[in-house]
């Protein structure tokens, strides 16, 4: 979930463990027997696979997404209730990036979790039987550290490779940086490691879009190399501008140590704005930049270069800091209530659960002791031939 979906902050994960891993019981996970690291790697996107967001759902995602960002700087501990409330409702109603923040949220301990560890598998599981690849990838998470499952690297290698395959771009870097440290002496895993990063980069992974591009210069793969560096660009990573910038440079009289050959030709005002993009970005990488219009800004040559204010949209619209719409208090409130979450809180409401439980119960057993239709026949009624069936 581009989130991505998913568990991206290291040391969340990390602090997660810390807090919760020692006292929790080991839950089963399947073995995942079917998947064989060892196949051949195709190509897929994880958005191939990804559900359709529910729209309100998808407000109060992008709401509690504004509040944090806002919140990075100052740390207020009264914002958490209000993002941990709208994260709850949204993941209710399957939204799978608001899934992965509310696990980041009851890791760090800014949540509130009647049981961390189960909350968070359960969270997981409910990704995984959805078929969300980043849903695998953070399952191997968890069975590499021995996070409320037992320990199991090799398990944990088969829940990276079905994410992989299913299309998560960190499962695809995870798996790919692996392959890749092999080297040339074991050619057929090299080779898909090289595979994987690049399908990570282009679904805008930008470490893998980076590494990808490096390897592609060094082999001598200029197209591939600049592809690469704008993915990474336009993925937010200050390299893939910088790079860029060096190609269109100038080559200096005492060697290379600034110019980059990828083929093009000098051209100063190229250089200028991919600098300009690679400054902010680096000024920016606490705020997780992007620059999807990089193409809009400097298109390759030999398209003529467009007009260019010298910022990018995204540095546009945070410091426009407009807050992205909610629906009505009422809605949100009743958006949670018929999902048996508290409408204050949006934590579960155990006498709305165990009202909803009920209600379920008592509409199977009148479904089950519902008397047949006045017309049905008796089972095994048969009819002559030639006869008009009843």
């Amino acid at each position: 979930m581009k989130h991505s979906i998913y568990l991206t902050g290291s040391s969340a994960l990390l602090l997660m463990l810390a807090l919760g891993a020692c006292n929790a019981g080991e839950r089963h996970v399947p073995a995942l027997n079917d998947v064989n690291t060892q196949l051949a790697f195709s190509c897929a996107y994880e958005k191939d696979r990804l559900p359709a967001l529910d729209p309100e759902a998808d407000q109060l995602y992008r709401h509690a997404r504004w509040l944090r960002r806002n919140n990075i700087i100052q740390q207020d501990p009264m914002v958490h209730p209000v993002m941990e409330r709208l994260y709850r409702i949204a993941t209710a109603y399957g939204h799978y990036q608001a899934n992965l923040d509310l696990r980041e949220m009851i890791g760090r301990g800014t949540a509130m979790s009647a049981d961390p560890v189960k909350e968070t598998l359960d969270l997981t599981e409910d990704l995984i039987r959805r078929g969300i690849p980043g849903g695998y990838y953070d399952m191997g998470r968890y069975l590499e550290a021995g996070y409320g499952v037992r320990q199991d690297p090799a398990l944990a290698n088969r829940y990276y490779r079905k994410a992989a395959d299913l299309g998560s771009p960190e499962a695809q870097y995870l798996v790919g940086d692996k392959l890749t440290w092999m080297k040339a002496s074991n050619p057929v895993p090299f080779a898909i490691g090289w595979q994987m990063m690049k399908c990570a980069g282009e679904q805008g992974h930008a470490k893998a879009a980076i590494e990808y591009g490096v390897h592609a210069q060094g082999s001598k793969n200029n197209a591939d190399a600049i592809q690469a560096f704008i993915q990474a660009s336009k993925a937010g990573d200050e390299m893939g501008p910088h790079k860029l910038a060096r190609a269109f440079s100038q080559p200096t009289h005492d060697g290379f140590w600034k110019y980059l050959d990828l083929g093009f030709k000098p051209d100063p005002e190229r250089e200028r704005r991919y600098t300009l993009i690679s400054d902010t970005l680096t000024d920016y990488t606490w705020a997780n930049p992007k620059v999807p219009e990089l193409d809009s800004i400097v298109p390759l040559p030999p398209a003529p270069l467009p007009p260019w204010d010298g910022k990018i949209q995204w540095l546009k619209d945070f410091e426009a800091n407009i807050p992205p719409p909610l629906p009505p208090e009422q809605r949100i409130r009743e958006l949670a209530a018929a999902k048996a979450l508290d409408p204050e809180t949006g934590r579960p409401d155990p006498k709305a659960q165990a009202a909803q439980k009920a209600q379920a119960a008592q509409r199977a057993a009148q479904r089950a002791a519902a008397p047949p239709t006045p017309d049905a026949l008796p089972i095994g009624t048969l009819c002559g031939s030639g006869e008009t069936c009843p």
